[in-house]
């Protein structure tokens, strides 16, 4: 073995490398964030649905996370670039389905139909059951799969969407039609990223239904967001599951100014663009991008300088536009 590289009993590196081999959770990291490679594929799901999904990955590094998103309703997996991307481009194989309620599949804005949560799940469900030939198809060569660490996993979304992540990572609901309630948690997810989702709206969503979401979590919202529950602004309503999820490790950012698509940026093609809409989506990218290195990606510096960066259950500024905090 050449010297420079030799690993000494005990030593820091040698302890990590130790770890790394025995939990398979290291992944090597691009040193530079070029930009990603793009695929689009689709997945059988049923005889009459195919799963349309779009993948980011970056052109080099290994053991790479993966990191699902479901969409806001009626938008779809290709309206998110510009946070996808950046997570991609850092190291992670970002997975953007786009689901049934998708306008780019024909549905009208608006369009009410009771069964999109569930077909939403079935959707995430569907692809973590069947990772490896997601990734192929995106990818038929087959290096994004041997570069791929599929066992360790985020799932993410916007809007509805969030609700689909908080799902995932272990929040129950109440499934109406089997009059129970339900769990979809999958123990491969081991972080969830919950942007502008959604505070409890019984009898789906029961605030007792959030203390189930236990693994680390990162809530963000915007104080200009939409409102869509009666007698409470959305910045109110979409910051509550932050506070009902289980203790531990959970993150609530708050943009100042920003709405629901961070100014028009991102689930949306038709809405009016905010000049600040690239500070909006720096903020994001920033804290989003450090909680996955953290929580994801098991990086203990990511995680000490994330908790530094935290109020401990108080709001602490980080920026001019926004706070950061922990519970």
């Amino acid at each position: 073995m050449n010297h420079a590289t030799t690993l000494r009993p005990h030593s820091s590196r040698f302890v990590l490398a130790l770890a790394c081999l025995w939990l398979g959770a290291c992944a090597t990291v691009p040193k530079t964030e070029a930009p990603p490679r793009i695929a689009h594929a689709e997945l059988a799901i049923a005889a009459d649905h195919r799963l349309g999904y779009r993948v980011a990955w970056p052109a080099r590094g290994s053991k790479l996370p993966l990191v699902l998103f479901s969409h806001g309703a009626y938008s779809s997996g290709d309206a998110y670039d510009p946070i996808l991307d950046a997570w991609a481009a850092h190291g992670y194989v970002v997975i953007s389905v786009t689901h049934r309620d998708s306008v780019s599949l024909g549905v009208k804005r608006g369009t009410n139909e009771p069964r999109y949560f569930a077909w939403r799940l079935d959707d995430m469900q569907a692809v973590l059951a069947a990772l490896p030939t997601v990734l192929r198809n995106a990818d038929p060569a087959g290096d994004l799969l041997r570069r791929s660490n599929l066992t360790r996993i985020a799932a993410t979304g916007h809007s509805f969407g969030g609700l689909v992540a908080q799902t995932e990572g272990g929040a129950t609901y109440f499934d109406a039609g089997a009059g129970t309630t339900r769990s979809r948690f999958d123990p491969r997810v081991r972080a969830v990223i919950i942007m502008s989702g959604a505070g409890p709206f019984p009898p789906t969503l029961r605030p007792s239904d959030f203390a189930t979401l236990r693994v680390p979590t990162l809530v963000t919202v915007g104080t200009e967001d939409l409102a869509q529950a009666p007698g409470m602004s959305g910045w109110e309503w979409r910051r509550l599951p932050y506070e009902l999820a289980a203790p531990g490790d959970k993150y609530r950012l708050t943009i100042r100014g920003a709405d629901h698509y961070l100014g028009g940026s991102v689930g949306r093609d038709d809405l009016p663009r905010s000049p600040q809409a690239p500070e909006f989506q720096r903020l994001f990218n920033d804290v989003s991008l450090q909680f996955l290195d953290a929580h994801l990606r098991g990086d203990r510096t990511a995680q000490r300088a994330l908790r530094t960066r935290a109020g401990d259950g108080v709001a602490r500024d980080i920026d001019a536009r926004a706070t950061l905090e922990r519970r």
